[in-house]
Order: C-alpha cells, then structure tokens, then sequence
C-alpha cells in the first residue's frame, strides 16, 4: 500500500517565482503576453479552464515553451495542449486544486 503524504493528497497552490532566471523570466512575460491576447475564448471546467487559442498569434512550439516554463513556477496545475486534425486553433486546459481558478481568473481574465 502506497502511502501519501499530506502535500501530495493537498497540493499548495503557491508560485515560485525564483523557478526562472532573468532571462527565463523576460522570455516567459512576452509568452504569456502572446498566449493572452491569442485567447480566443474561454470554458469553465469543474477545476479550472479550457482556453480556445488563435493558432495565427501563438504557435504550438510557444504553447510548448510557455507550458514548461509554467510548470516550474506553478506546479500546481496541470496543462494539457491538444491540436484537432486540421484545425487553425489550439485548446488549451488549465486545472488543479480548488481555489486554482482564482489563480486562473487573475492570470487570465475573461474579455
């Protein structure tokens, strides 16, 4: 029987914002600047958001870059990227723990 520690079963939800250098740091404000204006729309999911991204303003090798950066600083959530056949746009999926939305609706805010 695998045992679980109290921070594996309650992830904190807390940013590290020492995870990226000052280089790293520069490249990351401009993705996410990127990813937040090629939002296109946005859906509620019980534990966080489905971004549909505009696949002309970001590409997926952005996406990629932004989604590994992210996950050092906010290890807390969890990012799924899907591209559908032929289709232009990208979906993006952001989730965690309850309270992430809050984090979320902060990051990147409805239009």
């Amino acid at each position: 029987m695998t045992r679980t520690t109290h921070d594996e079963a309650f992830p904190v939800i807390a940013c590290n914002l020492e995870a990226l250098d000052t280089a790293a740091r520069s490249r990351y404000k401009d993705l996410v600047k990127r990813l937040r204006d090629a939002i296109l729309d946005r859906s509620e999911l019980p534990n966080g958001y489905a971004f549909r991204l505009e696949g002309i303003a970001i590409t997926l090798p952005e996406v990629a870059e932004w989604m590994s950066m992210e996950r050092l600083c906010c290890p807390f959530l969890s990012l799924q990227l899907s591209a559908l056949g032929n289709q232009a746009d990208w979906l993006l999926n952001l989730t965690g723990p309850e309270g992430v939305k809050t984090i979320l609706d902060g990051a990147f805010p409805s239009h």
